[in-house]
């Protein structure tokens, strides 16, 4: 009865040495987000009123464009200098942009997005593009769900960027200014 009694004490012995040897590291986890910031610049865009009186007619072509509101991009590729917009991306990753274009309403300049870039009796079409961008590879702009526009802003990019609006067929009743919201998008790409 001793001899397992002394036995037990030893193993016991052994078992609370062994357990007391411990060893520990630190290991330090970083977690850096990737995120998304992104704006564009000016905020607000009066068509022909950049080099116009800021009035318009029906069935007519306006451009932010600062080489004139009535002047389309020249080249194959669109040059800086014909983009009145720029956008910059100071996310942590890559995006893609979208551009789309609500109905103008609350005054008498009313019309809805076509959705097809073409004008109607009521509606008006709209595009954008990019500098660099072979203009006739332009994107339509619709009221919701359009096209991308640029595949890959990089962190830290700026990029020139326009668009163009074709005012409606019919005539207006009034002379009261409507808007439209113009929303960019982006989105990690």
């Amino acid at each position: 009865m001793k001899r397992i009694a002394l036995v037990i004490a030893l193993v016991a012995t052994l078992l609370m040495a062994t357990t007391n040897l411990v060893s520990a590291t630190d290991i330090t986890v970083t977690a850096t987000p990737g995120y998304i910031s992104f704006s564009s610049a000016p905020t607000d865009w009066t068509l022909n009123d950049i080099t116009g009186d800021g009035y318009i007619n029906v069935d007519t072509i306006y451009y932010a464009n600062p080489l004139g509101d009535t002047t389309a991009p020249v080249g194959p590729a669109v040059a800086d200098g014909e983009c009145q917009f720029t956008w910059t991306n100071d996310s942590t990753v890559d995006i893609e942009v979208y551009v789309d274009c609500g109905s103008f309403t609350g005054g008498d300049a009313d019309m809805t997005n076509s959705g097809t870039g073409s004008n109607g009796a009521t509606s008006y079409g709209a595009y954008s593009w990019y500098s660099g961008m072979t203009y006739a590879s332009k994107v339509v702009v619709a009221s919701s769900g359009s096209a991308v526009l640029y595949t890959t802003v990089t962190p830290g990019e700026d990029k020139k960027w326009g668009a163009e609006i074709e005012t409606r067929e019919d005539a207006w009743t009034g002379g009261d200014a409507s808007t439209a919201t113009m929303t960019i998008t982006a989105i990690e790409a």
